[in-house]
């Protein structure tokens, strides 16, 4: 078993291992700068065994660091009092136990909307959904789905699904999360049926085969239309969500940042995609803002709206360090 603590931006995180090397003892290797690091996905095995957890200080880190020598004497049944420890010293603390999700019924559940089931590829794909569009690769969804497990497992959680497609990503929203949690989606209204059909196992191929499905309706909600106009409604309202997901890639020129962000609660954690064509990452923030992580280099549809047209000079930075300054001045100045 290993357990990863990352902090710092891109160029300058260090990471501390706790790996069991032998029966009965724990060894603790020592940290190293490893440059150019980003966290990918990951095969069954890494996936089940071994939780990334975000330190969001180095004050945190250096007690990790700290705490080494007397880790290294540690017996094989203190290691969860050991990582226990941990725990206490780190974000997850407040939220649900890291559980790991199930790789194999998350495939199954993503061929049954259309994907390939690929965990290497961060393509955009075909979707064999009446609906159209793309659907994308398990490589992309997995890391965003261990980085929202915890919230999504808060008894009664809420989340939002920006652009929901095949209904793919509602379905393991809803798979991953308390069984009391529901799932907003938005997309263009053409999507609603094919993705409804889909949650609901209407659909002929595989169906029966499908994990989890049929989903009840009481777990989600598919609204047709623009985003932002609702996303304007819901901040004039006070409307928020434990959980944001966007699948598309947000204008960094624009406001759909903020307008996005402002639906999550302080307490809460977002994964979005954030640039142009050539330039865009998925990142993932949490903790008002204090946590804000690069996961991956992608390259998706952007969001279009007439709600967010350009705002001359303004751009929203994409360097992690910058992104998270910015969002905790721009969206949660308040909290």
């Amino acid at each position: 078993v290993t357990v990863s603590f990352v902090s710092g931006p891109p160029e300058t995180r260090k990471v501390a291992a706790i790996a069991i090397r032998q029966p009965g003892h724990v060894r603790v290797n020592t940290p190293e700068t490893m440059s150019k690091f980003r966290p990918r996905v990951i095969g069954k095995a890494m996936l089940s065994a071994r939780p990334s957890l975000a330190i969001s200080s180095h004050r945190r880190l250096r007690r990790v660091w700290a705490a080494a020598p007397m880790l290294r004497t540690l017996s094989l049944p203190m290691l969860p009092v050991a990582v226990g420890a941990v725990f206490a010293a780190s974000p997850f603390s407040s939220i649900a136990a890291y559980t790991p999700l199930s790789l194999d019924a998350l495939s199954k559940l993503h061929h049954c909307f259309g994907g390939d089931a690929s965990v290497y590829d961060n393509r955009p794909m075909p979707q064999r959904a009446p609906s159209g569009g793309t659907i994308s690769a398990l490589s992309v969804q997995v890391p965003a789905l261990e980085r929202l497990a915890p919230y999504l497992r808060r008894p009664g959680a809420t989340a939002l699904d920006l652009g929901f497609g095949s209904g793919v990503m509602v379905a393991m929203l809803l798979a991953v999360g308390d069984e009391q949690a529901h799932v907003t989606g938005v997309d263009l209204a053409d999507k609603v049926p094919a993705a409804r059909a889909n949650l609901r196992g209407q659909v002929p191929n595989d169906a029966d085969q499908c994990p989890y499905v049929p989903f009840s309706e009481d777990g989600f909600e598919l609204l047709p239309g623009d985003v932002f106009e609702y996303l304007h409604d819901w901040e004039r309202t006070g409307t928020k969500f434990d959980v944001l997901y966007a699948g598309c890639s947000l204008n960094p020129d624009t406001d759909q940042l903020r307008l996005f962000l402002r639906a999550l609660k302080p307490d809460g954690a977002a994964v979005f995609n954030l640039g142009h064509f050539g330039a865009q990452g998925m990142y993932f923030v949490a903790d008002a803002g204090r946590t804000c992580e690069l996961l991956m280099q992608v390259n998706f549809m952007m969001a279009e709206s007439p709600q967010t047209p350009p705002i001359t000079g303004q751009r929203v930075p994409l360097r992690p360090d910058l992104l998270g300054q910015w969002i905790r001045t721009h969206v949660f100045s308040d909290a």
